[in-house]
């Protein structure tokens, strides 16, 4: 039976959350008056915290405000990259990667299975040495270019096991004949925890569901 783990990324493979992160820094490396547009950036996160809209319309507006129309290109991508060196060097929690290089001693198959854009998801999976990235999907030009407008939904919640499905069909894989093993940080993950053969809730918590099972990876 094929092994395969299932890692999420903000507060589970790294410490702290992304997605702002990724938006400060492209508006600062880029035309720093987009960084003006940083208090309606928080007006939108408090938005939707009150249940104004949802998630993909808030990325949506985070990229076009502080990265622009077209978020990954030629011309992008060295600003990108430097993000990314930043994220490996700053904000990799201890545990994730001693967890990840044990499942690859172990021959498991690692796939990142995170609401994070592709636009940088991808290249942080192939980074840390996991074989797959199964992120939020973008829109792209005529000319190839990520583009700010999500292309189909938010890679969220119930979303992933859809998204797991169709990865493991396109891999020949039937659910039957693989055993999975899902990493994060949150009950919001709850679909993707009960449809793994064992969920791992990553972190420090108090009443964790007695269905999963519960570690800290904040030290080595």
């Amino acid at each position: 039976m094929r092994r395969i783990a299932l890692y999420d990324l903000d507060r589970t493979v790294t410490r702290a959350p992304t997605f702002t992160p990724f938006l400060v820094h492209m508006a600062a490396s880029g035309n720093p008056l987009r960084l003006l547009g940083v208090p309606l950036w928080i007006l939108a996160m408090l938005g939707y915290k009150a249940k104004l809209y949802g998630r993909k319309p808030l990325k949506q507006f985070g990229l076009t405000l502080l990265v622009g129309r077209v978020v990954r290109s030629p011309a992008l991508q060295p600003r990108i990259d430097r993000f990314l060196a930043r994220q490996l060097v700053r904000n990799i929690q201890p545990g994730a990667r001693a967890q990840i290089a044990a499942d690859r001693e172990a021959g498991v198959t690692l796939v990142l299975v995170t609401a994070a854009p592709e636009i940088y998801a991808e290249a942080m999976a192939e980074a840390l040495g996991l074989h797959a990235c199964i992120a939020t999907r973008h829109q792209r030009s005529a000319e190839g270019h990520l583009l700010s407008a999500i292309d189909g939904e938010n890679n969220y919640g119930s979303i992933k096991v859809g998204r797991i499905e169709a990865w493991l069909a396109a891999e020949g894989l039937a659910r039957a004949d693989v055993h999975l093993t899902a990493y994060t940080d949150h009950a919001s993950d709850a679909p993707i925890l009960n449809f793994a053969d064992t969920g791992v809730l990553v972190g420090r918590y108090a009443k964790p569901d007695p269905r999963w099972s519960q570690v800290d990876w904040s030290a080595a």
